[in-house]
């Protein structure tokens, strides 16, 4: 058995063997960023399919918004807006949407938790949760006012209501990466 102190004659130091697993998990931007985003791609796809299960349609939620929630909340980055930038003009071109609309609507969302970012880090998750829903309707209530201004027309607000209840349902994967990301290097402790 080792010991974690070796004694010499005047001196006792620390044996590095002991501390060497404490920096063993090092996370880095593909970790946090890069596979939660293509499983986040994958999944808008895979719930865009026409097809009905139990007689209803799959919902659309907007998933891309738990990122622009939970990766502020994780670590700040010049990667994560990048790559948001990018999400968001996937689903302009994938939903046919004006080009830069959900750009702007997810950049929106990600300045403003960036802004809170202090106040909400360390927060139980049940506040982390409301918090997320309280974005998931501010969200909704920019886009949709930014769809009147384009189109001249209110969109139909029950499916607009129905978009966000599918879109709050992602909490659970706000909750995973947060729970998953935000201590897991030590680098950053």
């Amino acid at each position: 058995m080792k010991t974690p102190f070796i004694k010499t004659p005047l001196k006792v130091t620390l044996d590095r063997g002991v501390r060497k697993g404490m920096a063993q998990r090092m996370i880095g931007p593909l970790d946090w960023i890069g596979w939660p985003a293509l499983g986040v791609l994958a999944a808008t796809i895979v719930l865009a399919t026409p097809m009905k299960v139990f007689g209803l349609y799959l919902p659309e939620p907007v998933l891309p918004l738990a990122l622009a929630f939970a990766w502020p909340l994780i670590r700040p980055s010049y990667v994560a807006p990048l790559v948001l930038a990018l999400m968001g003009a996937f689903l302009d071109y994938f939903w046919g949407a004006p080009l830069g609309f959900w750009t702007l609507s997810l950049m929106i969302v990600y300045g403003v938790i960036f802004l809170l970012r202090g106040y909400m880090v360390g927060q139980d998750m049940m506040v982390i949760a409301g918090l997320y829903g309280v974005a998931v309707i501010g969200f909704f209530i920019l886009t949709t006012l930014m769809a009147t201004i384009d189109s001249g027309m209110v969109p139909r607000l029950i499916s607009v209501f129905e978009q966000a209840l599918a879109t709050f349902a992602s909490v659970f994967l706000v909750l995973w990466l947060l729970e998953s990301y935000v201590h897991a290097d030590v680098r950053f402790q």
